[in-house]
């Protein structure tokens, strides 16, 4: 039963994906474009964990780990830079 709800989820999350690069490319404003890249470095973390759930390697998981913090720090300080103009003051 995990095994099928697993392979659905890979897929939605692959479309999920496809359809967040789009927006990337296509995203009319930088905010457009900055909510993009972080909804497609979600997406992709909810990919490398279902692949660790399907291949029972818990190094994925720390994976994710690092990359989640790295996103979040790097969607902070680009949110920070539009607000500001700077990043440092």
């Amino acid at each position: 039963m995990i095994e099928t709800a697993v392979q659905i989820s890979l897929v939605m999350l692959g479309a999920s994906v496809l359809l967040a690069f789009i927006r990337l490319a296509k995203g009319p404003t930088t905010s457009d474009r900055v909510v993009a890249a972080d909804t497609l470095a979600t997406n992709v973390l909810g990919v490398i964990a279902l692949f660790a759930i399907q291949t029972h390697n818990k190094l994925f998981i720390i994976a994710v780990l690092a990359l989640a913090i790295l996103s979040f720090v790097g969607t902070t300080v680009y949110a920070k830079f539009l607000e500001r103009g700077k990043i440092i003051e």
